[in-house]
């Protein structure tokens, strides 16, 4: 397993996780009901949230399954929206624009997030190409 896809696979459960709790919290609610759920106490959510999440673990469980190159492409795209989430957070906490119910530590697990996933789907080695043919058994004398 390379970098890429360990991070993919281990952000896939995390992020299902947090999506299906966050479904089951949010029950009830509206979409973008706001204040949402908190989960564990802490972590603001509403529905709308939580589908972002799961469809996050979705791409990101793909990306581990198909591959080095898609799991890159996998870390790096739900790092960049990660990445979006927390910096429109920044901005919509408190005010009516908030449809995503979230609150400063929501906001600082998604910047930890996209952290962790930019720095491995843009920065980890790629896969080491396969030898034609597999590998080759070690030469006789």
């Amino acid at each position: 397993m390379t970098p890429n896809r360990i991070a993919a696979a281990a952000a896939a459960v995390v992020f299902a996780i947090a999506g299906i709790w966050g479904v089951i919290a949010s029950a009830g609610l509206g979409l973008t009901a706001d204040p949402g759920a908190l989960l564990a106490g802490l972590l603001g959510t509403n529905l709308l949230l939580s589908i972002i999440h799961l469809a996050i673990a979705a791409s990101l469980a793909i990306g581990c399954v198909r591959g080095d190159s898609s799991a890159r492409a996998a870390n790096t795209t739900a790092g960049t929206l990660l990445l979006v989430i927390g910096l429109f957070g920044l901005f919509a906490v408190g005010t009516p624009a908030n449809v995503l119910a979230l609150n400063g530590i929501t906001n600082v697990l998604h910047f930890a997030g996209a952290s962790a996933l930019l720095a491995t789907g843009l920065g980890a080695p790629s896969a080491a190409p396969a030898a034609p043919g597999g590998p080759r058994p070690p030469a006789s004398r």
